[in-house]
């Protein structure tokens, strides 16, 4: 597949201004798909046609989600994001504006292992009591047999915000293949977020978030199932920049002719 940087607009602004957008679609009923982007998902992007295809739907927004992406943004002279979104971050940045504001918002959890989910949202119901969590589901569920059952599940509570965690891409392409049976307005697909506000993980330090140094956190707390890719998936991704760099370098010098 030949290698360049995403091609559709993504979402540069601020955590603050994506919080208010989804809450504004959502209470337009303008239908959407949220996905984030980080140095991960853009080796799947360069691997994974399928994958790349959903990512580049205009329809839907894709927000950075990792340092990397705004590093190789600054070295490829792109359009710069303001700062980087992590879904860990946005969730609860979403949550407390719903209770601010007093949201009737009705919001679904979809993912994670027994009752994760479950656990999320008693944490959370106890911090933000007027948040309308209206239920959850695992997602250890068999995806090709299960999931019109599951969605008939989702659409019976008449949910707003529905939230997928099912990991890079298979929630991807889960959303992107029951998009039209979803009733939702608004869904957000997650990774791992569960296990972070189950307190089955630990998120890192503010200051490696910043400096784009989470992903050694993680790597030191679960080495031997991210060791390939943090080590091997952090050097591929710094690979393929410079050659989307030089590549672009070699056209520009052709086109002067």
């Amino acid at each position: 597949m030949n290698k360049r940087f995403i091609e559709k607009e993504l979402f540069l602004g601020t955590q603050l201004e994506l919080v208010d957008r989804i809450v504004s679609n959502t209470q337009k009923k303008i239908k959407k798909a949220y996905y984030a982007i980080n140095a991960d998902c853009m080796l799947k992007y360069w691997s994974d046609e399928e994958y790349q295809k959903i990512i580049n739907m205009p329809a839907h927004i894709t927000y950075v989600d990792g340092m990397g992406i705004i590093f190789a943004q600054k070295f490829l002279k792109l359009p710069i994001a303001r700062e980087r979104i992590a879904t860990t971050d946005l969730f609860p940045a979403l949550v407390k504006h719903l209770q601010n504001h007093n949201s009737l918002l009705r919001i679904f959890l979809l993912g994670g292992k027994n009752d994760t989910a479950e656990i999320v949202i008693k944490n959370f119901g106890t911090k933000y009591p007027n948040v309308n969590f209206v239920g959850s589901h695992h997602g250890y569920f068999d995806k090709n047999e299960e999931s019109n059952r599951v969605i008939q599940y989702i659409n019976s509570l008449n949910v707003d915000i529905l939230f997928v965690g099912f990991g890079n891409p298979i929630q991807e392409k889960w959303v992107n293949n029951y998009f039209d049976q979803l009733n939702v307005s608004t869904i957000i697909t997650c990774g791992g977020l569960f296990d972070y506000y189950s307190n089955n993980v630990k998120r890192a330090p503010l200051i490696l978030q910043k400096t784009g140094l989470e992903w050694f956190y993680r790597l030191l707390q679960e080495p031997k199932r991210l060791y390939k890719r943090y080590l091997f998936g952090n050097f591929n991704f710094i690979k393929n920049v410079f050659l989307i760099k030089l590549k672009s370098s070699q056209e520009k010098v052709m086109g002067d002719y």
